[in-house]
């Protein structure tokens, strides 16, 4: 990995979602809507922190343009797709506003 160490924190399972980091990976237990829903935002959005991608939770800026915050979206939408199950990732597959999303 680029400029840090390859961390493997337990062994990856076929319902974890696992987020590389700079600095080693993440795991996040894919949320199926049974399992306390606030633990899992937290780590969700500490992966989203740590990936810079956090600021797509609050108001565009005023020096970003359109482009760069729609980009920034797709990709915040992305990560929290990413840990959810199919069942629940159904009802949140088209949105396109991280906000939305919680």
């Amino acid at each position: 990995m680029k400029g840090g160490r390859n961390r493997n924190f337990g062994n990856p399972s076929s319902s974890g979602c696992r987020c590389t980091m700079s600095n080693g990976k993440f795991e996040v237990k894919k949320f199926d809507g049974t399992s306390n829903f606030g633990m899992w935002q937290c780590k969700v959005v500490d992966i989203l922190i740590q990936q810079e991608l956090d600021i797509a939770l609050d108001n565009r800026r005023d020096d970003m343009t359109e482009k760069d915050w729609r980009k920034l979206n797709t990709q915040t939408c992305s990560i929290i797709r990413l840990c959810l199950t199919k069942e629940q990732k159904y009802f949140v597959m088209r949105e396109t506003n991280g906000k939305k999303l919680w």
